[in-house]
């Protein structure tokens, strides 16, 4: 998508523009949650967010190290705002968000992903490691990246920009 650009959360702004689409889409739109969608995670977890022409957030996705492997992290709560949906802003999101992981020397990265993502999380190279779970009552299936291997078919690589 012309003029998106990816970029790791780094001011006050952009945090909190982070969490008021979580709330939208996570409580608000899918009542995965009543209330809050925050928890425990979200001090320590780095948002990589998606913004059209540098001001209006499309997207976001948060990553967090595990609590006990701090070579294992996390990804999740990726949510994109209904006008931007299929648009490839969540796949925009998940790339960063590898690339990330690869940058940071990452072991192993892990997300627990609604069934209904899960065809679009295979396209990307993801691969189920475990079996169905039922959060908030909505089954989500855990899967992992690949990190370990780069994109050998030659299609040109989008530009995460770092911080």
């Amino acid at each position: 998508m012309k003029s998106c650009q990816v970029r790791i959360a780094k001011t006050e702004h952009e945090l909190e523009a982070a969490l008021s689409l979580r709330r939208q889409v996570f409580v608000d739109e899918q009542h995965l949650f009543d209330g809050t969608d925050a928890d425990e995670h979200d001090p320590a977890s780095i948002y990589i967010n998606a913004w059209k022409n540098g001001e209006t957030l499309m997207g976001t996705v948060r990553c967090y190290a595990d609590n006990d492997d701090p070579t294992l992290w996390w990804g999740g709560r990726l949510a994109v705002k209904p006008e931007f949906r299929l648009r490839g802003v969540g796949v925009y999101l998940i790339e960063a968000a590898v690339e990330e992981m690869r940058l940071r020397g990452v072991r192993r990265f892990l997300a627990k992903v609604q069934q209904q993502n899960v065809k679009l999380f295979e396209k990307l190279g993801w691969k189920t490691v475990g079996g169905l779970i039922w959060i908030h009552d909505h089954p989500h299936h855990i899967m992992e990246a690949n990190l370990h291997v780069y994109d050998a078919s030659g299609r040109k690589r989008r530009q995460f920009i770092q911080g």
